[in-house]
């Protein structure tokens, strides 16, 4: 459920294979927020993001000189958001952006464009959607919802979604001149997740999406680290948190870096959809329904591993493992999780020349337990 803040709906009309843009109309009233239509295809649109069917971009404001007004005007709205007047003079600002960005894109068409400000869940969001009038979607002559019986990624082309509380942190973080530049300074340092926008289009990588994003002054991108990191620990997460998966683990996390390592020596970017067929190759077909959500979960907003990434060479070396075995024990473990701290998981003890284990699950220490009660009696 959502709770929606205010609302408008504004509309221009462009013929594709064309630049001429006919009309537009830009509402100076936001729209009731009691309105159950209203409220349905707000939450509609808002559940199609991370939904089977769509693609979904992770990204952010950009900052390269190309960006054009929107996202500075978005962070002094941010400061005013409680204010009507505000919010209607920013979609404004929106509406003329895109008509803009439309008439360069001969794909680009026309539609209705519902700007949105809610809360769903503990975050909340501004919602910039293109919609078209069929199927359950149905507005009165002042773009008033009157029916919606379903929404589906027929009726939305295009959406973006920024996620308020994250872009605060974010903008914060780099007028501290926090950030990526304080990441590539270090080698050691975890990259810094500086997304907070999310986008879902009908096409991937669409002229159609581009002007969208364009128009908002965005850009695409997650960081390649994080994006690499997500990808394996969560395959391996979802597979350990079904029971009937959980045998499966090992060998879908070692199929996922396999092919994340292909990927990174033929110098090509690694896809959503082949890391989840990589994953779900020893799965029996009887499983088949436990595996259903994996792609969905991976790309949802908590995990973030999007449609396609360059694969990262630190993360996945990372993630790679070091074997080794003598007469008496075998033992392997990712190489991130050596240190010579003693908080590391696998702590290397250098002047005794010993390893010492930490994070040891349950059942591995019921096992051992287990074993010595039994000597000990």
């Amino acid at each position: 459920m959502i709770t929606l803040k205010t609302a408008i709906i504004h509309s221009f009309k462009k013929l594709a294979y064309t630049e001429y843009v006919s009309e537009v109309v830009k509402k100076d009233v936001v729209l009731n927020t009691e309105n159950p239509a209203l409220k349905l295809l707000v939450e509609g649109i808002n559940g199609l993001i991370g939904k089977e069917g769509n693609s979904v971009v992770y990204g952010q404001f950009a900052n390269d000189g190309r960006q054009g007004p929107f996202p500075e005007r978005f962070g002094a709205f941010i400061d005013q958001q409680n204010d009507t007047d505000q919010f209607v003079a920013l979609t404004h600002l929106a509406m003329d952006q895109l008509v803009h960005q439309a008439g360069s894109r001969t794909l680009a068409t026309g539609g209705h464009i519902l700007c949105a400000q809610y809360t769903s869940g503990a975050s909340d969001f501004f919602l910039v959607a293109s919609i078209k009038e069929r199927g359950g979607i149905q507005l009165d002559e002042n773009y008033v919802p009157k029916e919606i019986q379903e929404v589906d990624l027929k009726t939305v082309q295009q959406a973006a979604r920024i996620n308020l509380g994250s872009f605060v942190t974010v903008t914060a973080a780099v007028a501290q001149g926090a950030g990526a530049e304080a990441a590539e300074e270090d080698e050691d340092a975890e990259e810094v997740d500086s997304t907070y926008l999310c986008f879902i289009s009908r096409g991937r990588d669409s002229q159609a999406s581009d002007y969208f994003i364009s128009a908002l002054g965005c850009a695409k991108g997650v960081a390649s680290g994080r994006a690499t990191k997500n990808a394996i620990d969560y395959v391996d997460r979802f597979f350990r948190d079904k029971k009937a998966l959980k045998p499966f683990a090992y060998k879908a996390k070692e199929a996922v870096v396999k092919y994340l390592q292909d990927r990174l020596v033929d110098g090509k970017s690694a896809r959503l959809d082949a890391i989840c067929h990589a994953a779900i190759q020893h799965v029996p077909a009887e499983l088949v329904d436990e595996i259903a959500g994996l792609k969905d979960y991976l790309n949802d907003e908590k995990h973030r591993v999007p449609e396609d990434f360059t694969v990262n060479p630190k993360s996945l070396k990372a993630k790679t493992r070091i074997k080794g075995d003598a007469a008496s024990w075998s033992l392997q473990f990712e190489r991130g999780a050596l240190g010579q701290e003693a908080t590391a998981d696998v702590y290397y003890d250098e002047p005794r020349k010993k390893l010492i284990l930490s994070n040891l699950t349950q059942e591995l220490i019921d096992v051992i337990e287990k074993e010595l009660q039994a000597r000990a009696g």
